[in-house]
């Protein structure tokens, strides 16, 4: 309406308010709604000439069926913090320990005092101090996403479709080469998965019983096809099969496409089968599960280990002494028959 009286150079001492429009075009609709069609026409005419208003706009407005209120829309946001506020806010709620937002709006003004950042200026450490709760949950949204990605590291549902790709293993299948190992994860977390900690990946022969471990800093499907690359170059026989559970450590585009695809093999002579367990069924994996004791936790322990130079020291005694010892020093004993006699099972 501005714009029109603007453009029709009408006084501005003239002006009506908007809110007066707004009563105007109120009352024109209760005289529309009970008028004839000359009425109605004229009503319109008076309307586009004394708002500016189209004619179809008008029309509109008038055959509503509710009487025309003109509320008020919420226009566009206005972003009140700089960005450089923002990254200092995402920084301190990280040393603040991550705290929830109402909570962290209650600590600021004690921590910002002693709290040293490069980037802290007097603008910033007043924009700090007046963030609101839900200012400061909306800034760091983003933040807590990836905070909960990261501490859920333990294993997860893989996608449907590498579960029709990879199949069933068969439980009825009974390996007589070596080559056909099993391989399974072990978490060095001390009670608790979240966070980062380091993790072991056991591969067992089921038929010679060798069995090769590596540490690893994360459980994610590269690190783990690299860390299978790593013990296949270590083994004493070819890789055939692969048997894994459902973990998407090992369900996962990174480990198939590099054992199991032909069309992307990588300086492979041959493709490796790849197999799965049924889901929550650990006894189909029983020869790695046993080794995970035997070689992986009697040896560390239950104890929770993380960081990269841990990694290197961990696997500076898998791939030495503790490999020549439980491979050439230990004799396997493997189950040859066993009966059922009355309530026990003899073997």
């Amino acid at each position: 309406l501005a714009n029109h009286y603007k453009s029709q150079n009408i006084p501005e001492e003239t002006l009506v308010s908007l809110q007066a429009v707004r009563e105007y075009l109120a009352l024109i609709w209760e005289q529309y709604q009970e008028a004839g069609r000359n009425l109605k026409s004229h009503l319109l005419d008076e309307i586009e000439k004394n708002t500016g208003m189209h004619r179809k706009s008008a029309t509109r407005l008038m055959n509503s069926k509710e009487k025309p209120t003109f509320q008020r829309g919420k226009g566009k946001s206005v972003n009140s913090y700089s960005d450089a506020s923002k990254r200092l806010l995402k920084a301190l709620w990280k040393d603040m320990g991550y705290l929830g937002a109402a909570r962290m709006k209650g600590a600021i003004p004690i921590w910002i005092k002693d709290w040293e950042h490069r980037d802290l200026d007097d603008y910033s450490f007043f924009e700090l101090k007046q963030m609101s709760a839900s200012t400061i949950e909306r800034t760091l949204k983003s933040e807590k996403s990836k905070l909960r990605r990261r501490m859920n590291t333990g294993t997860k549902r893989s996608g449907n479709r590498m579960k029709t790709v990879i199949p069933l293993r068969d439980l009825e299948f009974r390996p007589t080469e070596p080559g056909h190992c099993e391989i399974d994860c072990v978490a060095h977390c001390g009670g608790s998965l979240s966070g980062e900690h380091i993790w072991t990946l056991t591969l067992t022969d089921i038929v010679t019983g060798v069995t090769v471990c590596e540490a690893l800093q994360f459980k994610t499907g590269f690190e783990v096809m690299q860390a299978l690359h790593r013990i296949e170059d270590r083994l004493p026989f070819k890789v055939i099969a692969l048997y894994m559970d459902n973990g998407s450590e090992f369900l996962n585009d990174d480990v198939y496409k590099r054992f199991s695809l032909k069309k992307r093999r990588i300086e492979r002579e041959d493709i490796v089968k790849l197999f799965r367990s049924r889901p929550y069924k650990k006894n189909d994996q029983c020869f790695v599960e046993q080794k995970n004791y035997t070689h992986v936790r009697q040896l560390f322990g239950y104890e929770r280990y993380s960081g990269k130079l841990m990694v290197q020291l961990m696997n500076n005694i898998y791939r030495g002494e503790w490999s020549l010892l439980t491979n050439f020093f230990y004799p396997q004993i493997r189950l040859k028959s066993k009966e059922r006699i009355g309530s026990k099972v003899k073997r």
